[in-house]
């Protein structure tokens, strides 16, 4: 019995001193030894038959048998979650940068050029309640993943930023399987189903850059890969393509209108222009739309078409936007009280929240009543948040703005649009009075386009008339007013008296002329 408690009492050390648990019997050799203890003394309880101790003895019986069952319990082999294996080819971002810097600097008298492709991910994941579950995260893991499964076996790709993934690969002697390549990424990394039953909404776009025409060390490369990732995202999700020598005058450009614009709120150096809108009917002038302009001092004049979109990429439009509307009320209010001002509005600022309390600050402001203010909105602003867009543009009409849409005829779903909003007025896009001069059936496309604004209640207007026979043909069809080049172009706020005052001397002469013409 002594050899045998030794014999535990090893196996017990030698555990401990394994896991360091210190020098107190641990539980499994209490375990044991209470077991030994109740087998040996049901064996000689049997042999006395000593029934005075019968009940201690079975109790002892058990102790041991649950003691012993405790034991193999405890050694018995747990259960454990596998874990994730490490993803094969991505690599930290400091040891990718390390190796490429590495393999660039022994390329560096080779002709054999190098490759950097740029991937940026973005988009939601939407849970089968039709919720957004995250902001992405989970799909750039599933990107991540996706990434790791198309690499080549020489390419290396790490994580560059929160939703960005850059591949090395050393040997792009022939720049087509490096495009073949980011065309793969492009529409396969942020495509289909996530497990769970998760399902994404996003895009991918890639740039890429090669060595040694695009770059020679790793940071020119990447910073080349980064201007054709921002030109790819120009075009649209899916969108991929190589870095060019113009993207980088064309991004110098770009800083040089972000700085003249922010220069252009800041030192409130923009300027309305005023495009005069005539009847159709009589040739008397109903309103002006007012126009946006922005003079630079080193860049000159910037179009419209040029500095809006980048002042709504980088949220000054709403600054834009809410100048323009105070600018507009207050010069408008010097008018006549016939004459309306129209005001364009943009996406970002219907969906700032601020509209309505904008629209009616500048209305008291400069005393101009409501109906002598009209806002353009395109078709594309509705497609923005349509439900939104249109709850905003029914307040406005209740406090009794007009509301016009603009440029119809361009879009995909202005019909339905016109069924939701009663819109006061519709303005056919001028590549409808263009196309009167080349094309037969322009002129029944017109018809019907203004027989469905009469229907609906709505004044209609023809933009961008350029020839008296267009003119000529719109009055025909019954347009109800006219905007073009023909007619006026837009002009600064110092003409904006000689144009009102020679119109208002021209109804007068023409007044006496209507009354006296003959019945018929």
């Amino acid at each position: 019995m002594r050899e045998a408690l030794s014999r535990f009492g090893k196996i017990s050390l030698d555990r401990k001193a394994q896991s360091g648990s210190g020098f107190l019997p641990s539980a499994e050799w209490l375990g044991v030894l209470a077991g030994l203890l109740g087998i040996g003394a049901a064996s000689h309880s049997f042999w006395a038959e000593a029934r005075p101790l019968s009940l201690a003895l079975g109790a002892s019986v058990l102790l041991g048998a649950g003691s012993m069952l405790w034991v193999t319990l405890r050694r018995a082999p747990r259960w454990t979650e596998p874990q994730r294996p490490e993803m094969q080819g991505l690599r930290e971002r400091s040891e990718l940068v390390a190796e490429s810097e590495r393999l660039l600097a022994i390329k560096g008298s080779s002709p054999a050029p190098a490759a950097v492709v740029l991937c940026e991910v973005h988009g939601i994941i939407w849970n089968g309640r039709g919720a957004a579950e995250c902001d992405g995260e989970r799909l750039i893991q599933e990107a991540e993943r996706r990434l790791a499964a198309r690499l080549p076996t020489t390419a290396t790709a790490a994580r560059w930023g929160k939703n960005r993934f850059i591949v090395f690969l050393p040997q792009a002697e022939d720049p087509m399987p490096v495009l073949a390549l980011a065309r793969d990424l492009t529409v396969n990394l942020a495509s289909g189903h996530l497990p769970n039953s998760f399902g994404t909404t996003g895009g991918c776009n890639s740039g890429i850059a090669l060595a040694p025409s695009d770059g020679i060390t790793f940071p020119e490369l990447v910073h080349s890969a980064e201007l054709a990732l921002a030109e790819a995202k120009r075009q649209g999700t899916p969108g991929y393509g190589f870095y060019s020598p113009d993207m980088a005058a064309n991004s110098q450009r770009q800083l040089a209108l972000q700085r003249a614009v922010a220069e252009a709120i800041g030192n409130n150096s923009l300027r309305l222009d005023y495009q005069p809108v005539f009847s159709m009917a009589t040739g008397a002038l109903t309103g002006f739309e007012a126009l946006v302009r922005l003079h630079d001092p080193e860049l000159g004049l910037i179009p419209p078409s040029e500095f809006i979109p980048l002042a709504e990429q980088t949220g000054l439009i709403v600054e834009i936007s809410q100048w323009v509307l105070e600018e507009a009320c207050r010069v408008a209010a010097q008018w006549p009280s016939h004459l309306v001002v129209a005001v364009n509005l943009s996406p970002p600022e219907l969906l700032s929240g601020t509209l309505i309390n904008s629209v009616r600050r500048a209305l008291q402001r400069h005393s101009l009543p409501a109906y002598r203010l009209e806002v353009e909105i395109t078709e594309g602003t509705l497609m923005t948040d349509s439900e939104l867009v249109l709850g905003q543009l029914r307040v406005l009409r209740d406090m009794g703005v007009g509301v016009a849409l603009d440029d119809f005829g361009t879009g995909y779903s202005s019909l339905s649009y016109l069924c939701k909003f009663p819109f006061s007025k519709l303005k056919i896009d001028r590549s409808f009075a263009a196309a009167l001069d080349v094309s037969a059936s322009a002129k029944a496309v017109l018809r019907a386009i203004v027989r469905l604004g009469h229907g609906l209640g709505m004044t209609v207007t023809a933009e961008g008339i350029e020839t008296n026979r267009q003119i000529s043909l719109l009055r025909d069809i019954g347009c109800d007013l006219a905007q073009g080049y023909l007619l006026g172009r837009p002009v600064p706020l110092s003409d904006l008296a000689g144009i009102i005052m020679r119109n208002f001397a021209q109804g007068i002469t023409k007044r006496p002329r209507q009354q006296n013409r003959p019945a018929a």
